[in-house]
């Protein structure tokens, strides 16, 4: 019996996936070869033209275009990045919890504005350096939805309040609430900058890269404003 030619339709959409299989080969072999670094996400250009993709036993064959023919790859991310946003991620919870000891009990307007301050700016930024952790398939620290997990005498981090000095915070009222709040906070600020510091000589991803720029400035100014209100209640 003489085979069936086959419907030239049929072979040129066949052309085209064997093509765009090899594309996205093409593509994931050069990622796999950069270098330590991982790439930025690859995502193989999407073909122009109608992809035929064949169906299951039973089922009819089917034509994709567009983004839905293109296959993507997806990186990991650097071990140094991720152990850098783990830690600042408790890092930062544990400044969170510090504000939080001292609703109502500071004296000062100027330090509780700044408390305030601090804890609104930090919340945010524990969502986001959260968000990349996950999106590239890293686990997120506990600490991310909720602070007061964090064990304060557990981490190694620089600057970390003991169990005892949080203890002592919580209970503490007016001028001495004031002090003692912007005594902890100006160390803990201080180990979140040298945190930055030793991340900085390592290679990093944009929104990494981003947060430490962001923590060494906002942190740094924050910690003279500080000192300059504990120089003025001493």
């Amino acid at each position: 019996m003489t085979t069936p030619p086959r419907p030239v339709g049929t072979a040129r959409a066949h052309t085209r996936l064997l093509a765009a299989a090899a594309t996205a080969s093409l593509v994931l072999f050069v990622a796999a070869c950069s270098g330590d670094e991982p790439a930025a996400v690859v995502t193989a250009p999407a073909p122009t033209v109608p992809v035929l993709q064949p169906g299951t036993p039973g089922q009819p064959n089917a034509t994709i275009t567009g983004s839905a023919a293109a296959p993507t790859a997806t990186v990991s991310i650097l071990p140094t990045d991720e152990r850098f946003l783990s830690e600042m991620i408790v890092h930062h919870a544990q400044a969170i919890v510090m504000v939080d000891a001292v609703k109502g009990s500071l004296e000062d307007a100027e330090v509780a504005a700044i408390a305030s301050r601090i804890g609104d700016e930090q919340r945010p930024e524990i969502d986001a350096m959260a968000g990349f952790l996950e999106s590239h398939g890293a686990q997120v620290p506990p600490e991310a939805t909720n602070p007061n997990l964090t064990d304060h005498g557990a981490h190694s981090m620089p600057g970390m309040a003991t169990e005892a000095e949080i203890a002592q915070l919580a209970t503490a009222t007016g001028r001495e609430a004031d002090r003692l709040f912007l005594t902890l906070m100006i160390r803990h600020h201080q180990g979140a900058l040298a945190m930055v510091d030793e991340h900085s000589d390592n290679s990093m991803a944009e929104l990494v890269e981003e947060t430490v720029n962001e923590i060494s400035v906002t942190q740094g100014k924050q910690i003279m404003q500080m000192q300059g209100m504990l120089d003025r209640l001493t």
